[in-house]
């Protein structure tokens, strides 16, 4: 299994840094593609925010805690899946049409606001940021694993980040996408053959019915407002759907800004509640782990590979371990893309040259991993409670997405700033104090005091016009458009540039790039 690791790893290295292109050489070629990634391509990058390390490793574990209440994880996707086929085409065009790299760019500009944009966009860091320490230390406990050595884990981590750095610095996302090709698949055939292998190994044993009969506590999701009970499934299917709805989450956005074309969009959004269904077999494998793996405090996430290394042989155990590894690598590389163009994009000046932002944005990328890993390292634990509010913080962003994407002059800058402020800081009181509210997910409760704020703000503030808006754009190409009235945004210039610029130019607004939209 050790040999399988260094292959894996190396493997995974190898196909990213094929990935690049000559267009790279630009901002906008590094962070999104260039904008001329095929449906297919794009799917496997949405794919990839699926199978992550925590599906491989902390669903099982999940399933070990709370039982069926581990199911919140496909419930949300696939109402995640359905907002982001309503407001993924929308915003597809408009980041073509105006040149948006991010959601911070898209609010900012759509709101002529640039505090909001920025307000936005390290919003988008900071709760973002434990998505990338999770996947390395989910990479540090499968080699750990491996290896029986925590100091190889150790190892693995430091090799693994370097790795990242390089590969995300010189293929941008074009070697991310690569190496998902590989991944996702990697990851699904794994998981069948852990399953197959478990099912086999405890057919003796009465199977799924036996495990149901023997552990009927974990088939019902416990009633009250304990942890993992009704109310808290019921709220987290909410928060999180709608985080993955409305697009809050930075990852989301290279995957749909990177595609070809809008239909591209509305394409992957149709199929990916079908791949959504492969997240309950590590689901199943829990519901096994549960009945028949002694499984110690703190090592839930583990039992998985325990159950997988006493079913499967050793080769095919280590070619389960490479998927694994995969599942850590490929989603951290995303993610700290995705904040690396946040900051590149949205919090160096407006004046900065593209090739500078490129620089800045490599450079970012390098600190994200660098602090990640030192957390890693020294405080495994520290960034516990920052996961559990990733979710939560950055769904205070849906109003924002949300509104950009309409033409409504009823809300400013104003209110979407008082409302993301005060939804963050309950989101935060609660999960750090341990408030709890009848066990309702922070996340719920600053949306709803986040929209109840938006409304009353805006309300006592003076509205400000929208952007213009193609009229190739308005109303039929783009859901949600109504058409433009003099009274709202202004009339459609009457011109539009023939040919879509490439790199982004810092020196025009926005609202100065508009190309002609097929």
């Amino acid at each position: 299994m050790i040999a399988a690791t260094v292959i894996g790893i190396a493997l995974i290295a190898a196909l990213a840094f094929m990935g690049r292109r000559q267009s790279l050489n630009t901002h906008t070629g590094w962070s999104i593609g260039n904008r001329g990634m095929s449906s297919l391509t794009t799917f496997f990058l949405q794919a990839g925010a699926i199978f992550t390390s925590f599906t491989f490793l902390g669903m099982s574990g999940l399933t070990v805690l709370g039982g069926v209440s581990a199911t919140y994880l496909p419930a949300y996707l696939v109402l995640g899946y359905v907002g982001m086929f309503l407001i993924g085409p929308v915003i597809w065009k408009l980041g073509k049409v105006f040149n948006y790299h991010t959601n911070a760019d898209m609010a900012g500009h759509q709101f002529r606001s640039p505090l909001l944009g920025k307000v936005v966009a390290v919003v988008c860091v900071v709760f973002f940021m434990p998505i990338v320490q999770v996947q390395i230390v989910g990479l540090g406990t499968m080699v750990s694993f491996a290896t029986g050595n925590k100091s190889a884990g150790t190892a693995s981590m430091v090799v693994s980040t370097i790795l990242i750095l390089l590969f995300v610095a010189w293929a941008g996302l074009r070697g991310v996408a690569t190496v998902a090709y590989f991944k996702d698949v990697a990851m699904v055939v794994a998981l069948v053959v852990v399953l197959a292998g478990v099912l086999v190994s405890y057919v003796g044993d009465g199977g799924i019915g036996g495990v149901m009969d023997q552990a009927q506590e974990l088939f019902t999701v416990q009633s009250g407002t304990g942890t993992y009970g009704i109310i808290w499934f019921i709220t987290s299917v909410i928060v999180s759907g709608i985080g993955l709805g409305a697009m809050t989450l930075p990852e989301s956005w290279p995957a749909v800004l990177s595609a070809n074309k809008s239909r591209a969009v509305s394409k992957n959004h149709v199929m990916l509640p079908l791949y959504t269904l492969a997240t309950f077999i590590p689901i199943v494998i829990g519901f096994y782990a549960a009945r028949y793996v002694v499984v110690g405090d703190g090592e839930e996430n583990s039992a998985i590979l325990s159950l997988a290394a006493d079913s499967l042989p050793g080769w095919l155990m280590g070619c389960v371990l490479i998927a694994g590894i995969s599942c850590a690598i490929v989603p951290a590389a995303h993610c700290v893309l995705s904040i690396a163009t946040l900051i590149s994009s949205n919090l160096v000046p407006a004046s900065t040259s593209d090739h500078r932002q490129l620089t800045v944005g490599r450079m970012a990328a390098g600190l994200v991993l660098l602090l990640s890993l030192g957390l890693s390292l020294a405080r495994p634990d520290l960034m516990a409670n920052l996961y559990l509010l990733t979710y939560a913080g950055l769904t205070q962003l849906a109003p924002v997405n949300i509104l950009s994407c309409t033409r409504t002059t009823r809300v400013n800058a104003t209110g979407l700033l008082s409302g993301l402020t005060v939804g963050v800081v309950i989101v935060i009181v609660c999960t750090f104090s341990g408030i709890s509210v009848w066990g309702i997910n922070p996340g719920v409760l600053g949306l709803l005091a986040n929209i109840a704020v938006v409304v009353m703000v805006s309300a006592a503030t003076p509205t400000t016009s929208r952007p213009e808006v193609p009229e190739r754009l308005s109303p039929r190409a783009v859901r949600g458009f109504p058409p433009v009235s003099p009274g709202s945004a202004g009339s459609a210039p009457s011109s539009y540039s023939s040919r879509y610029r490439a790199s982004r130019s810092r020196s025009a607004s926005p609202s100065e790039v508009q190309p002609d939209v097929e």
